[in-house]
């Protein structure tokens, strides 16, 4: 005859509840509400079908406590919080179900964060669209959506002004070199960048000129 599980102490902090089992080594934790749910008291004795449903509250509670923190140190991807709950050890059910939790809050979008991810990129690092694309596809955003969202952002920017902006960062290590593999490093670099020929062309003789005015002054 199996021994009885019976609840050895409540332990509260806030919300959270840890509960020590007669026959378990690591406690269960879960919330104050799980708690008043199934009228949890020390000396309670649990059936194993209740044993089974505490230890998926206290996974949903944990999960949910982890994806909270996630979120609050920055914004993620669906795919982004998936995999870092998945490393958490939290089985697939309890992570689909906080996702979704938090997709109907308003919280995980990721529309939303691809825009907002692909604005940020293009202001403080211009690139061309396979490079945004590629970019938002690493932070495991779906490919189609990646290449809409960086579509719509750069259908509003000039790419040769894009270019330019890029390749001035640069400019000071690429200006070293002879006119020829100075042109071709910065093709070569705008490229990696995501930008097509004719705009690296364009911007590779805007600073040229600059240069060289800059030289005649």
């Amino acid at each position: 005859m199996s021994s009885q599980i019976k609840i050895v102490k409540l332990g509260r902090s806030g919300n959270r509840v840890t509960i020590t089992l007669s026959n378990q080594d690591r406690p269960l934790v879960v919330s104050e509400e799980t708690v008043h749910r199934y009228r949890l008291v020390d000396g309670v004795v649990l059936t194993h079908s209740q044993l089974e449903q505490l230890r998926r509250e206290s996974e949903l509670y944990l999960c949910d406590g982890e994806s909270a923190r996630l979120l609050t140190l920055r914004e993620h991807s669906i795919g982004e919080l998936r995999t870092k709950l998945k490393r958490k050890d939290f089985s697939s059910e309890v992570i689909e179900n906080t996702i979704s939790k938090y997709r109907k809050r308003g919280l995980l979008d990721d529309a939303q964060y691809a825009y907002k991810l692909s604005m940020r990129l293009i202001e403080n690092r211009p690139c061309g669209l396979s490079y945004l694309t590629a970019h938002l596809q690493r932070k495991m955003i779906a490919r189609d959506l990646a290449e809409k969202t960086a579509q719509i952002v750069l259908s509003n920017v000039d790419e040769k002004e894009q270019a330019v902006r890029a390749l001035r960062k640069k400019w000071s290590q690429l200006a070293q070199f002879e006119l020829e593999e100075a042109r071709n490093k910065s093709y070569n670099y705008l490229a990696r960048r995501g930008f097509s020929y004719d705009a690296a062309r364009k911007a590779f003789e805007q600073l040229i000129t600059e240069q060289q005015k800059d030289f005649q002054d």
